[in-house]
């Protein structure tokens, strides 16, 4: 009887550290769209969320305001808290990478190449800009320009299929 209850224990703790990693992996490595980019041919989805070492230091209100409201695809009301914090942080490269997807999103994706190259400038660390910046540069017909970044977000996350499936995609479209 004793061995039953040692067994049904130690099966809840394995499955609670099953879904405490599941989750902490999920928080790090962000969430995914699924929608598309608004190209009838091209069906991988941009991300929305990026892995930052540095969110968690920003406890600036209007920050904090345009996180909640993104996190809830309210990408309009977020879009104008952002450019409030851009206002007192013009040095964090989250801003403007969520400011680059929020365009991304409304296929304005000249503002979208200018906030995510600054989100790039302020940190080259991160594969989903370079991603996300690819988007934008190829809806725009800089296709050359798409190709290098998607390579830059290979090179980034190597073992990302949905970065090696927009990479090839990319290549095979002729100029």
């Amino acid at each position: 009887m004793i061995i039953y209850l040692i067994i049904i224990l130690a099966l809840l703790l394995f499955a609670f550290a099953i879904v405490w990693r599941r989750a902490y992996l999920l928080e790090t490595k962000g969430q995914v769209v699924g929608q598309s980019q608004g190209d009838k041919t091209s069906r991988v989805s941009f991300l929305v969320m990026e892995p930052e070492a540095n969110l968690q230091r920003e406890l600036e209100p209007n920050f904090q305001k345009a996180e909640d409201l993104f996190k809830k695809k309210q990408y309009i009301s977020a879009e104008k808290w952002y450019i409030e914090a851009a206002k007192k942080d013009p040095k964090n490269p989250v801003i403007y990478a969520r400011l680059g997807v929020i365009y991304l999103q409304q296929k304005n994706y000249k503002d979208a190449i200018e906030a995510l190259s600054e989100a790039i400038k302020l940190d080259a660390g991160s594969a989903s800009r370079y991603f996300n910046l690819s988007f934008a540069l190829n809806a725009e017909g800089d296709k050359k320009a798409a190709i290098l970044n998607a390579r830059k977000a290979l090179k980034f996350d190597p073992h990302n299929l949905k970065y090696r499936k927009w990479f090839e995609e990319l290549r095979n479209k002729p100029f």
